[in-house]
């Protein structure tokens, strides 16, 4: 392989190769590649001209793990398409028979100086985002070339409905990674020339949410002010995490949206606003593949909840093959977390310390709850059990209720069974169904979209919390009780209609 780049810019094309800010442009844009091809593209460009062999490459993009040489292929192909590799003539990267990949188009070096003007003119302070948490701390938002794995399309589909509505909601269950997507579409967007992010997670006051947003946008706090600064160019403002201040926030956005223009709203949030003149985009988990028969790694790895947990999980120090075998561990794992992100993320890590089977095998333990992630990140992202306690503590005490005694339920039930189990003197049917509504609105609990009956799920994460919960709270025997006779009762009448059938049976053999 070739010496590593001074800091610089690679040009080729419409497109400038920034390999130590690991940022792609085309044109203006900033390109959403994923962090595997960007590195094969990174080494690719350093020895353009010359080949390198599949081995090369996957030293380069997966340092110190074996993996199956089908992973270059595939995140090759993803490559040439995202540089439009073959269209209109545009010839990149060749595949050398039996030998490798060589990068055969011009290639043009600018130091560090000149590149960082290039960035500079194109991005320029009008257009960096102001940024600012709670405390009113302000910095701009520079481009980032890595964009959230497996979510390219949430990508574009997010910043195409935020240029045709004005007010945007990111909707989705804690750690489905709200807040990432927020701030990497905005920097993909080039129609604002302000942008204002406002971090809402650590305020616990309502009152105090007009003057941490009248704070960010250096305006005294009153809605005027605030109006007065917005209607001078058009801005995008970010609210993060509105949940807990959900009306505060609505009382807010009214205002900014009627007596403004140009201004439009990108919230996120764990349920919808329900407001006037709201676009709800719903962010699924990732991607897991189907549990049907026998997986190879070569179908298992390019999901994104697959692609996400092995690079965590080598970023933590797992240095093992990921061959047939781990690769179908690891598809039963992300599956038992939904393929919730920030699970994923945090159940990786520990695999360097305890290998697959043991994670797999604790992912039930509240041990599992308290390991914990990134340091720099927010109270509440630094463990699964602080993601969930945010979730619970803005819970009614009878929606806590009942999501804790849903708990019983190891996979998907429907509405009948969940009002089986749960009522009782405390909760009454029509109450059961109003806080599961409730909860499926928080995104605690998911409803098949799917033919057939309605069938309901707690993700992983949210099922093992609320049992631990349910057994603090004293009521584990009497809910296991109900289930217990629940699924006795079946069996009761099905040998009750045997014992039927068997007697009629005799009866007519005797006759």
């Amino acid at each position: 392989m070739g010496d590593q780049p001074r800091n610089g810019t690679f040009g080729f094309g419409p497109y400038r190769l920034n390999p130590t800010a690991r940022i792609l442009f085309r044109g203006d844009d900033v390109l959403a590649v994923g962090s595997r091809a960007f590195d094969i593209l990174v080494a690719l460009v350093q020895n353009h001209g010359q080949v390198v062999s599949q081995r090369e490459l996957m030293a380069f993009a997966w340092p110190g793990l074996h993996v199956e040489e089908s992973n270059v292929r595939v995140q090759m192909t993803h490559l040439r398409r995202e540089i439009r590799c073959g269209e209109n003539g545009n010839r990149y990267i060749a595949s050398i028979a039996g030998r490798g990949y060589s990068f055969v188009a011009p290639v043009e070096w600018q130091d560090a100086p000149e590149a960082h003007e290039a960035l500079h003119a194109l991005w320029g302070d009008d257009k960096a985002p102001r940024m600012a948490s709670s405390s009113t701390a302000a910095y701009s938002l520079s481009p980032h070339a890595n964009p959230p794995i497996g979510r390219e399309e949430n990508i574009s589909e997010l910043a195409h409905m935020i240029g045709e509505r004005r007010f945007v909601t990111i909707v989705g269950a804690g750690g489905v990674g709200k807040t990432t997507l927020a701030t990497f579409v905005a920097r993909e967007l080039s129609m604002f020339q302000r942008m204002y992010f406002v971090d809402l997670s650590t305020i616990d006051d309502e009152a105090a949410v007009l003057q941490t947003v009248a704070a960010v946008l250096e305006t005294n706090g009153s809605i005027s002010d605030i109006v007065g600064q917005l209607s001078a160019k058009r801005a995008l403002v970010i609210l993060d995490n509105c949940e807990h201040l959900i009306d505060a926030v609505a009382g807010i956005v009214g205002p900014l949206l009627g007596q403004t223009e140009d201004t439009h709203i990108l919230a996120t949030s764990r349920e919808s606003f329900r407001s006037p003149g709201e676009a709800v985009y719903l962010l699924r988990p990732l991607g897991v593949p189907p549990n049907t028969g026998r997986l190879t790694a070569a179908q298992v790895l390019p999901w994104p909840a697959i692609r996400l947990f092995v690079e965590r999980a080598v970023d933590g120090g797992y240095l093992g093959p990921i061959g047939d075998e781990q690769a179908v561990m690891i598809a039963t794992i992300c599956r038992r977390l939904d393929g919730n992100p920030l699970a994923i993320e945090l159940v990786a890590s520990r695999v360097g310390a305890y290998g697959l089977e043991r994670v797999a095998e604790l992912l039930d333990n509240q041990l599992a709850l308290r390991w914990r992630g990134n340091r720099h990140a927010t109270p509440r992202h630094q463990t699964a059990e602080a993601m969930m306690d945010w979730s619970y503590a803005l819970l009614s005490e009878t929606d806590q209720q009942l999501f804790r005694r849903l708990s019983v339920f190891s996979g998907e039930f429907s509405l009948d069974a969940a009002i089986e189990i749960a009522e009782d003197g405390d909760l009454g049917r029509a109450e059961i169904v109003e806080s599961i509504g409730n909860l499926i609105d928080k995104s605690l609990l998911t409803i098949n979209t799917g033919a057939g009956p309605a069938q309901l799920k707690l993700s992983g994460i949210a099922r093992t919390y609320a049992a631990f919960k349910l057994l603090a709270s004293g009521e584990h025997p009497l809910i296991d009780q109900r289930q217990s006779l629940r699924h006795a009762q079946p069996l009761q009448r099905r040998r009750a209609i045997f014992s039927t059938d068997s007697a009629q049976a005799v009866q007519i053999q005797a006759s």
